[in-house]
């Protein structure tokens, strides 16, 4: 009677020890940044089951047996960054196919190498963004960072350029690069000086008409800084407002003047 228990056990051993040498090991390393990943999961050898029999994440057992040619491995819970080990095990005779391995690449961390202005233009160059992200040139106007240009990133190292309208004296720039998954990068604050004549109005007693000495920008605000007019050119027609002091805006100052 013990013989044949033996016997049996030795029997239940060995078969187990076949299946788990009937089934392969796919096994993908990184980081989690921010994306799941996406399998491909063809039909086994018996044309009945599928190909995956377990997904492993950080040596924790998901799911077993998908029974779907195609699924995602939910990686949402992980902290951006954090270290990520997948473990596929599947049938001999078929493969799953990880779609995005990608998504899990430890990404070398992104660098501006180089920012500065001219006369015309501001450039910069940077290392190691991501293919898709986006640049935004910011100048510092009225006493607030507005951008001024969108330039779409390269992947790996690349040089930027965009053309600027300066104002006369202090000009400060900088520029901001903003990931498909969030991450913001601003480069250091940069200045640029101008050597160039300020842009003048008159009369500052108003009847209908603010002339300037050249084109540029403008706004008029109320007392209160709510903003009244905005545009562009060097006329700007105030017949409209009612009789007192107002607010205007030009060449990154602020200005008063009266409305008779």
């Amino acid at each position: 009677m013990l013989q044949r228990a033996t016997i049996f056990l030795i029997l239940i051993l060995s078969q187990g020890a076949f299946a788990l040498a009937q089934q392969q090991e796919l096994v993908l390393t990184g980081v989690y940044n921010g994306r799941n990943l996406y399998v491909q999961n063809p039909l086994s050898g018996n044309l009945k089951d599928y190909c995956t029999r377990e997904v492993w994440v950080n040596g924790e057992l998901i799911f077993q047996n998908p029974r779907s040619s195609a699924y995602t491995i939910n990686l949402s819970h992980l902290s951006t960054k954090a270290p990520v080990e997948i473990k596929i095990r599947y049938s001999e005779g078929c493969m799953p196919k990880v779609i995005n391995p990608q998504v899990v690449r430890e990404l070398a961390s992104f660098k501006y190498l180089a920012v500065h202005a001219d006369s015309a233009h501001v450039s910069w160059t940077t290392n190691n963004q991501q293919k898709g992200g986006k640049f935004f040139l910011e100048h510092w106007i009225n006493e607030q960072w507005t951008p001024i240009a969108t330039l779409s990133a390269e992947e790996g190292q690349a040089r930027y350029q965009a053309r600027v309208n300066h104002y006369s004296g202090l000009n400060r720039y900088r520029i901001k690069f903003l990931q498909d998954d969030g991450e913001m990068y601003y480069s250091n604050v940069i200045d640029h000086s101008a050597q160039i004549a300020p842009v003048t109005f008159s009369p500052t007693r108003v009847s209908d008409k603010i002339f300037l000495s050249r084109d540029t920008d403008y706004e008029i605000t109320d007392t209160g800084g709510k903003p009244l007019l905005k545009g562009s050119g060097n006329e700007i027609f105030v017949g409209n407002l009612a009789s007192g002091v107002y607010y205007l805006k030009i060449n990154n100052r602020t200005e008063k003047f009266f409305k008779k």
